[in-house]
């Protein structure tokens, strides 16, 4: 049962990656499948272009080995111990599909999708619209029909283009919904649609009407793509204005509209004080300077070869007082773990100005508590704000005015078996800081026990089992080296030559977060560890030691807000 949960977890996680992180390099705007996504979704999620699912999913390591006989055999025994037709209807579908997985080259034959697949997700006021490329319209119904065989479903066939559509009733407590399914000029539409919403809202769904302004039609996509630099053919975003407006209005769009039509009395008169004048005209400013969620990127797969993907998201403001603020407290990052992707078990670095870093949290407190709102509801919350001043905390951080950021990079961690002591050990540690020397020499004299401590000269390395001799019991022998500008703890080849490396780095504003990760050695290494000390190995964890994954990601602030740069390398290398 574990083992299936891990499985759908994985099908989500690598479905949803797939939708958000695919793309290319092509800037025209010019798909006819974007005319049917009304200019205020509060989400949308386009790829445009055509990219290798199959090759994609197994990189992800949702090989075909790991839809086993047994896994799917798991997903018929859970539908057929259940009383309830929905959810038999929906674990048929998984099982259609995880049997399609596990034979790749029916991917098309079982479920119609097309395997060099385009994809578009979005939403029509509450209603969820997701579309998929297919190759074979005939298998993608017959894959409908055994799930009706399996669960004794049936649908309702309603008139239209194309064949028509089918609508299946589904209940969900004392909620219900209404699933659509179509298929349009080769394009495989799913849509959760509401009793409570409009015969529009239901034919733009159906994609038999289509919106009076569309994602194009006003070149607000265009726009998003030139503003942000962003890939139109591989875009997605969450749109803060629109979910706002829908949340605070009775009307101002889609979204507004359906949740007045679901909206209980209670729900209405708690909103209804959000409806006045100055709130309305509060909350739009502060939509205007932060309007929402953008990402694009792009992706790079081919059968037999590792998949590489690249993302960006960014979180921009038109307050070009908070970028400046933000941006001064950026700091140092180490090149090889700003760059990732260099073998490591597992990286972090945080890169931090200390001495910005109390002006800059004063100022952008300042600001958000000192605004005159003349909404109620947000003036209370500035009060409350106000009452949880962060100067006693920052008052702290004059002990490391000096730090400019911290590291740590692990590239080999192994236990002995026996004793479960270390072993062996390849791994950095640094410390960033201005006149880091005359820094920590001043330390000294304020932590105990270490005024005696004296520190290597440039170039010198300190073996520190020398002042801390309970290392001796590891058997690992750390280094520890000081120049002007860094503290470096080290030890193994890899660990030897990344601090050596950072020694020569230039004190510089270039990053404020990284993380970087191999999956399956991370996950490979606790694994170990656990079999070691006989724990039993969760059958997750075994999962994830298997998925050749290494993930990086970076976040910044840039000239437009904060901006996270990530890139993920899936597969075996040739």
């Amino acid at each position: 049962m574990r083992k299936l949960l891990v499985a759908v977890a994985i099908i989500a996680g690598a479905i949803y990656g797939y939708i958000k992180l695919s793309g290319t390099d092509s800037v025209a705007v010019d798909h006819p499948e974007l005319e049917f996504v009304p200019a205020d979704t509060v989400f949308l999620s386009a790829q445009l272009e055509p990219v290798d699912f199959v090759a994609y999913l197994n990189a992800f390591g949702l090989s075909p080995d790991y839809y086993s006989d047994a896994s799917q055999q798991q997903l018929a025994e859970l539908a057929a111990n259940t009383d309830e037709p929905q959810l038999r209807f929906v674990l048929s579908l998984a099982g259609e599909y995880m049997r399609a997985l596990a034979q790749p080259e029916q991917l098309e034959v079982v479920t119609g999708i097309k395997p060099q697949v385009r994809s578009l997700s979005y939403m029509v006021g509450l209603t969820p619209v997701m579309r998929i490329e297919l190759a074979n319209e005939d298998a993608f119904w017959q894959l409908f029909d055994r799930a009706e065989e399996a669960s004794g479903i049936s649908h309702q066939a309603l008139p239209g283009e194309g064949g028509g559509f089918r609508s299946y009733p589904f209940s969900f407590g004392e909620f219900s919904a209404e699933l659509l399914i179509s298929v349009t000029d080769g394009w495989g539409n799913m849509a959760l649609v509401l009793p409570t919403q409009s015969e529009q809202t239901r034919q733009l769904a159906l994609l038999t009407a289509k919106p009076e302004r569309s994602i194009i039609s006003d070149n607000q996509l265009a726009n998003i793509a030139s503003d942000y630099n962003l890939n139109p053919n591989a875009i997605g975003f969450i749109s803060f204005q629109q979910l706002v407006t829908g949340l605070t209005t009775t009307n101002g769009n889609r979204l507004a509209n359906d949740i007045q039509l679901l909206a209980s009395p209670q729900f209405n008169a708690t909103m209804q004080p959000w409806l006045a004048a100055e709130c309305q005209q509060d909350l739009t400013s502060i939509t205007n300077s932060w309007p929402g969620m953008y990402f694009d990127s792009k992706i790079t797969t081919k059968a037999g070869q590792q998949t590489h993907v690249r993302s960006k998201m960014l979180v921009p403001t038109s307050n070009n007082e908070t970028i400046t603020t933000l941006s001064s407290i950026r700091g140092f990052v180490p090149n090889h773990v700003a760059e990732g992707m260099n073998g490591s078990v597992l990286s972090f670095a945080l890169g931090l100005d200390m001495a910005e870093f109390a002006p800059a949290i004063t100022k952008i407190w300042r600001g958000l508590t000192q605004p005159a709102y003349q909404c109620p509801q947000l003036a209370q919350l500035q009060q409350q704000m106000q009452q949880a001043n962060p100067m006693a905390m920052l008052a702290a951080g004059a002990m490391v005015h000096s730090i400019q950021g911290a590291s740590v990079t692990i590239n080999n961690l192994a236990m002995d078996p026996n004793t479960m002591q270390v072993s062996a050990v390849d791994a950095m540690i640094s410390v960033t800081a201005k006149n880091a020397r005359s820094y920590l020499e001043g330390l000294k004299a304020m932590v105990p026990g270490t005024a005696e401590i004296t520190l290597p000269a440039d170039g010198e390395e300190l073996p520190l089992n020398s002042v801390l001799p309970m290392l001796d019991a590891f058997g690992v022998t750390p280094m520890l080296q000081v120049n002007d500008s860094h503290l470096v703890v080290y030890a193994g080849d890899k660990g030897t030559a990344q601090a050596k490396a950072t020694l020569q780095q230039a004190i510089q504003k270039n990053g404020m977060l990284s993380f970087g990760m191999d999956y399956a050695q991370f996950f490979g290494m606790m694994t170990e560890a656990m079999q070691a000390s006989g724990q039993p190995v969760p059958e997750e964890l075994s999962s994830f030691s298997e998925m050749k994954m290494q993930v990086q990601a970076n976040m910044d602030i840039d000239e437009q807000g904060v901006v996270v740069h990530s890139q993920m390398t899936m597969g075996e290398k040739e």
